[in-house]
């Protein structure tokens, strides 16, 4: 079938936990916003309406209704942490602080409670009460990866270097956040002005390229930069850039350097700012296994600490379209710098949200100013191709991918997608004479790409061209995802195409196991019961595909085989 169109945390907490280890003290006043209709329930009712928001993501109402509730019932945990956890996933941060101290007082081994309490106590600089914090909790778990943090960015604020490097090795021995320490240790040493072991750690930390991400790769450029050694920074930033090209903080990395200057900034210049590069490199260790909140949760307390923690907002409007929010994901790339790395980036995610979310006749004209804007940027004109593809327009979205390799000036290995995408419109659009071309270059450039085998293989197949090769790129690409139930389906069809039915039939219904909900590879498993022999399963097999919305052709091709049987219809 053809495609269309890092650690994880082991003891995440229960984000709706009820339990405390304390009697309950009532939650301090929070001002707030409460929609009209909220004032006709109970407070039970604004409890129920609470999480159902929440469920939906919908957090500007679940706290305003938590809130709500919460004034009715000041005592109640439950109600004062999901105002809680609802305040901080919305970005009401200050009200979020403000309930923050009683929560961890009523269960101190809470962690979204306890990291806030740090939080707030480090924006007002009361780095001994984020020790306390650390000395007066549980010491386990998630708190392990954590202690160490709090306690080495809160050693860092009161000046005492010695204490905050011992506490950060602490995080060393963590199996889950060593790449945050190896990530952190370079730029906390720089803080503290050891210079020597700075430069030292930063180049252990190149050494390992499976761990060097884009930030430690500009933190160490401007370390270098700053030591009047702008050569050495263009390398570290110019190695990068062949592997990211289009990455904006390299790029900008890039331009800054054509006219280095001492006085470029670290990447972390106090306390603050550490602790909020520990919160995002956390939140990018949790990943998204509880749907992003976890990681939600902690963006937004490393962007309260740093507003200009652009790598923090982006991340968030990820998630906002991961979930399609697409006003959300809007408004938030809307609050990236104008001046800063993701600027260009935010401005076509915006138009692509804009156009997720119906709006597409404002999203093409956003494309086509910015296009205009950046003569030389292909970016645009490929989030346009994209766009027209999406919507099965398949001409157009060929027309604006040809526009974008205008302004590619050396076609790379990593425009392979580029070639694959034309490629795919240019096949649906039946024009195989130009489709095959970009396959197959696309091929050259990234021979062992799951997605270019396995599409150019099975419409080879389909047009019963090229079948030992086209069965043979198949074969590596289920190696290559042996998961993938597509993939699998295009080998089940290449055998079916060859008179191999039994083996077919194998692969075919291990397809249709993986990826259960699609009508062609449902429909292609009929054929092969049928070619077997096995004729009320093939008959079943094509009803169940025409319950899943099968396209139109294919919709009247399964009609004739269920009505005649599958040996009058010609194969597709």
């Amino acid at each position: 079938m053809k495609y269309r169109a890092a650690l994880a945390v082991l003891l995440a907490p229960l984000l709706l936990s009820a339990c405390t280890t304390r009697a309950p003290q009532p939650a301090p006043a929070v001002d707030m916003v409460v929609s009209e209709p909220s004032d006709m329930l109970s407070p039970y009712g604004h409890f129920l309406a609470a999480r159902h928001a929440r469920l939906s993501f919908d957090y500007t109402a679940a706290a305003d209704y938590y809130l709500k509730a919460l004034s009715e019932e000041p005592r109640s945990g439950l109600l004062a942490q999901g105002a809680f956890l609802s305040l901080l996933a919305d970005g009401r941060v200050p009200q979020a602080l403000e309930l923050a101290p009683v929560l961890r007082d009523n269960n101190p081994a809470d962690h979204m409670a306890r990291i806030s309490v740090v939080t707030g106590a480090m924006l007002r600089r009361d780095y001994d009460s984020a020790l306390r914090v650390v000395a007066e909790g549980p010491t386990s778990g998630i708190h392990s990866a954590f202690n160490p943090l709090i306690a080495a960015w809160a050693y860092a604020g009161k000046g005492e270097a010695d204490r905050a490097l011992e506490a950060l090795g602490r995080l060393d021995r963590n199996p889950l956040f060593g790449g945050v320490h190896d990530h952190l240790k370079p730029m906390l040493l720089e803080l503290l002005g050891r210079t020597r072991e700075a430069e030292a750690d930063y180049r252990e930390a190149l050494a390992k390229p499976e761990r060097v991400g884009i930030r430690m790769a500009d933190a160490y450029a401007r370390f270098l930069e700053r030591q009047g050694r702008a050569n050495e920074a263009r390398a570290i930033i110019a190695a990068q850039l062949k592997l990211n090209p289009d990455n904006g903080t390299l790029t900008r990395a890039e331009r800054r350097l054509r006219s280095p200057s001492s006085n470029v900034a670290p990447m972390i210049g106090n306390a603050n700012e550490g602790f909020a590069e520990s919160l995002l490199a956390a939140a990018t260790a949790f990943g998204r296994n509880d749907g992003g909140e976890l990681t939600e949760l902690h963006l937004q307390l490393a962007l309260a600490l740093r507003p200009d923690l652009d790598d923090a907002r982006v991340t968030l409007a990820d998630i906002y379209e991961s979930r399609k929010q697409w006003d959300r994901a809007i408004q938030t790339y809307g609050k990236v710098l104008p001046d800063g790395a993701f600027a260009d980036v935010a401005q076509l995610r915006i138009a692509w949200c804009m156009n997720e979310d119906g709006n597409h006749d404002a999203a093409v004209r956003m494309l086509r100013k910015i296009a205009r804007d950046r003569r030389s940027d292909p970016r645009p004109l490929i989030t346009l191709g994209d766009l027209y593809r999406q919507m099965e327009r398949w001409q157009e979205a060929a027309n604006e991918y040809t526009a974008a390799f205008e302004r590619i000036p050396v076609i790379e290995n990593r425009h392979w997608i580029l070639l694959f995408s034309r490629g795919i419109t240019y096949e649906r659009s039946k024009q195989w004479a130009k489709a095959e071309p970009d396959m197959l270059k696309a091929l050259e450039l990234q021979p062992e790409q799951p997605m270019v085998l396995n599409y150019l293989g099975y419409t080879w197949v389909d047009m019963n061209r090229n079948i030992d090769r086209a069965t043979d790129m198949i074969r590596r690409a289920v190696a290559l995802r042996p998961n993938d139930g597509a993939i699998v389906d295009s080998l089940g069809w290449a055998y079916y195409r060859v008179g191999r039915y039994d083996e077919a039939v194998v692969q075919l219904e291990r397809a249709v196991e993986l990826k259960g909900g699609d009508p062609v590879i449902t429909d292609h498993l009929g054929d092969a019961y049928w070619k077997v022999g096995r004729r009320a399963e093939a008959q079943f097999q094509w009803r169940r595909a025409l319950g899943l919305k099968p396209e139109a052709e294919l919709e009247q091709q399964i009609r004739r085989k269920l009505e005649t049987g599958l040996d009058p219809v010609a194969q597709k």
